[in-house]
């Protein structure tokens, strides 16, 4: 195993205080060394940040950012525990083989992200607001209301395990609108055939339980293979709620994560819709339509051979070396040329996407 150093670029409501240069912690196994320090000039309207840096090993450089990260955030979610205050993981700037020794020293380094879409789109217009007012203008319920929050923040969040949450919270809520009141047997883990009491010689039924109203919601809204969709969704779900990492869910249910997020997204925006099925008939509302929920971002990496000698005891990124690159567009394009989302006209159509 080779010894790296990551600096990042880290949000945060907390700073070191005045007058310390920086503040330092180990593992208690060893695992890896952290360093913290304020940015001068770091806050830009709400936003804070500051500077972190950690010392970890891992067994090649090219692999030396996943195993970073891993770790970055694993610290700094104990961080957000011990202080209540916000912090998370922005940029990652640089690595570099931290072995000891000077002379030349191997690293990558990074440019800033770029977004990578087309927004902002030119759609605030008349068309949406009167469909908004078409939306308002029948009373809906308070489980209704709080699906639409969900949904709204799994829009906004940047992370896809985070937006895979709010999208399933949408479902769980619409499940228990529309979930039919009949009774249902429970059914063989194994051949989903109703389970079957010989000592009664009968079917044993209840009503509808959380799982069985998503099975529900899925086979109403969902038109290829909804039994398959849903189980590949609740078994991301309950890994991800019992504490599985993205890359294991992905290798164990062999599927991409974020294009697991942008189908429960779309789910769960059709499921909301049809709610609202009653108060648009004979209308003609406007929506926007996206086929990706998770954010993607253009990065540029470097791989470099640089001689510096570094400060073991104070890695101070000021005294890195200054290596700079960005990405340019080329051609560029014309802002007018690149539609916004394809809007959905004439009215919602009931049922699945």
């Amino acid at each position: 195993m080779a010894r790296f150093l990551a600096n990042w670029e880290v949000e945060s409501d907390m700073i070191v205080p005045a007058g310390t240069p920086f503040v330092r912690y180990d593992h208690p196994a060893s695992t890896y060394t952290v360093f913290l320090r304020n940015i001068p000039s770091s806050r830009s309207y709400d936003l804070t940040f500051i500077s972190m840096q950690l010392v970890f090993d891992a067994s090649a450089l090219f692999e030396a950012k996943d195993i970073g990260e891993r770790l970055a955030k694993e610290f700094l979610d104990y961080l957000a525990f011990a202080t209540n205050l916000k912090v998370r993981l922005r940029t990652l700037l640089q690595i570099y083989g931290w072995e000891p020794g000077t002379g030349m020293r191997e690293g990558l380094i990074y440019s800033r992200a770029k977004a990578q879409d087309d927004a902002p789109y030119e759609v605030l217009d008349n068309v949406i607001l009167e469909t908004i007012g078409m939306l308002q203008a029948h009373p809906i319920s308070r489980r209704l209301r709080r699906a639409l929050k969900w949904f709204s923040n799994g829009i906004a969040a940047r992370s896809p395990d985070d937006q895979f949450a709010y999208f399933w919270f949408v479902i769980e809520l619409v499940a228990q609108l529309i979930k039919e009141p009949a009774p249902v047997p429970d059914k063989c883990p194994t051949c989903k055939s109703p389970l079957y009491c010989e000592n009664c010689a009968a079917t044993p039924l209840h009503r509808p339980y959380p799982k069985q109203a998503i099975e529900q919601l899925f086979s109403r809204y969902v038109n290829d293979e909804p039994e398959k969709g849903c189980q590949l969704a609740t078994d991301a779900r309950n890994m991800l709620m019992h504490g599985e990492e993205v890359a294991s869910i992905e290798a164990k249910l062999e599927i991409e994560f974020p294009n697991l997020v942008n189908i429960i997204g779309r789910l769960a925006w059709v499921s909301l819709l049809n709610q609202f099925v009653p108060a648009l008939l004979n209308k003609k509302p406007s929506f926007l339509q996206t086929s990706q929920y998770v954010y993607t971002n253009l990065r540029g990496m470097a791989h470099i051979q640089t001689a510096f000698v570094p400060n073991f005891t104070n890695p101070d990124p000021a005294h890195f070396p200054d290596f700079k690159f960005s990405i340019v567009e080329s051609p560029a394009r014309d802002p007018q040329a690149v539609p916004p989302p394809t809007p959905a006209q004439d009215g919602p159509k009931p049922e699945g996407p």
